[in-house]
């Protein structure tokens, strides 16, 4: 990249921090400051540079704690940093190179690549607690049961939604534990004090062991589409984002052969 062509990038950012406001015009000059400097990595043999991800807590767990080492040894050159929130971040206010979020929660104005398959949502308990309680047999059962809740960061609880012959409902649910950390609730749920909604797969070991079955399995939602990475899309995809990208769908073709990823 030219030095002609980087100065004419940050002139342009400068007419953008005195037309659309100061402070988020501010942070337009400094995303395409630092942009311009990670640019001049991207004429390397390899990937080079540093990206800064936002990604909620599940994705963060399911599908970059596996692949993170992997990748950092196939790309030495790229640094990442992350940070694990439920809450909806300004990406280009804030400086994120990408983020990781459900597809409904991502503004229009950005490009969406989806990184995971759709995921099976299931209610589960431990066979301790439903001889205790009983088996609910319908979702309008919950009303007598204590039900795990998770709450994001900005007060919304997680709905707990149910499908059945074609039609949908979302229940009110109550319980002695509200949470906005989904492991405290998986263990929770293990050790006996309610019932859970969550996706299947964040399940998978317990139900394979036996601390958790599932209830409800003829009420089912449909699938939740599963995970999007997202980037602004005035932006021209970095090599370092791109490759992060392929490593990650790459990633999931094993999982999606082997049956770990239920539709």
């Amino acid at each position: 990249m030219g030095f002609g062509s980087w100065n004419a990038r940050l002139g342009r950012s400068r007419q953008l921090l005195l037309a659309s406001g100061f402070w988020r015009g501010y942070a337009l000059y400094w995303t395409e400051y630092h942009a311009a400097l990670d640019s001049l990595n991207d004429f390397r043999a390899k990937p080079a540079g540093t990206l800064r991800l936002t990604v909620p807590p599940p994705a963060a767990e399911f599908l970059l704690a596996p692949v993170i080492t992997r990748f950092l040894k196939t790309y030495p050159e790229i640094k990442l940093d992350i940070s694990v929130d439920d809450a909806l971040s300004d990406i280009v206010a804030e400086r994120y190179d990408a983020g990781i979020r459900p597809g409904e929660r991502i503004a229009r104005d950005m490009i969406a690549l989806r990184i995971g398959d759709p995921m099976q949502i299931v209610v589960v308990a431990s066979p301790t607690y439903l001889a205790q309680r009983g088996t609910p047999k319908t979702p309008q059962d919950l009303e007598r049961h204590n039900c795990i809740r998770i709450r994001f960061s900005s007060g919304v609880f997680l709905p707990w939604r149910f499908g059945h012959r074609r039609r949908s409902l979302e229940v009110q649910v109550d319980g002695s534990l509200v949470v906005n950390d989904s492991a405290l609730a998986f263990r929770a749920v293990s050790d006996g004090l309610g019932l859970m909604q969550f996706a299947r797969v964040c399940f998978a070991p317990m139900l394979a062991d036996g601390r958790v079955v599932t209830v409800l399995d003829d009420w089912a939602p449909p699938p939740f589409e599963g995970f999007y990475l997202y980037y602004p899309s005035r932006r021209q995809i970095r090599p370092a984002l791109k490759v992060f990208i392929d490593f990650l769908r790459n990633s999931q073709r094993p999982k999606r052969a082997s049956g770990s990823y239920r539709t």
